[in-house]
């Protein structure tokens, strides 16, 4: 008789980081867009090596910066 062993499945990791191109989508941006935000210093990014990444974080903090904004300039 075989035996049968439980293994949960593993779930995925949420990433800590982006690359610039799966930023940019999850932004709703174009990569060229992105690449002036980072120029600009609006939206910070790490290097990893020869590897550019944007950390989750800071691209949830720049979108609650903008809605921020929007509020604001509302009356």
């Amino acid at each position: 008789m075989a035996r049968s062993f439980y293994r949960p499945t593993a779930r995925a990791a949420e990433p800590l980081a982006l690359r610039p191109r799966e930023a940019s989508e999850a932004l709703g941006v174009s990569l060229r867009t992105l690449e002036r935000l980072t120029a600009t210093g609006e939206i910070d990014s790490v290097s990893i090596g020869r590897c550019r990444v944007y950390e989750l974080e800071t691209l949830k903090a720049y979108l609650l910066s903008r809605r921020e904004s929007a509020k604001g300039g509302q009356s």
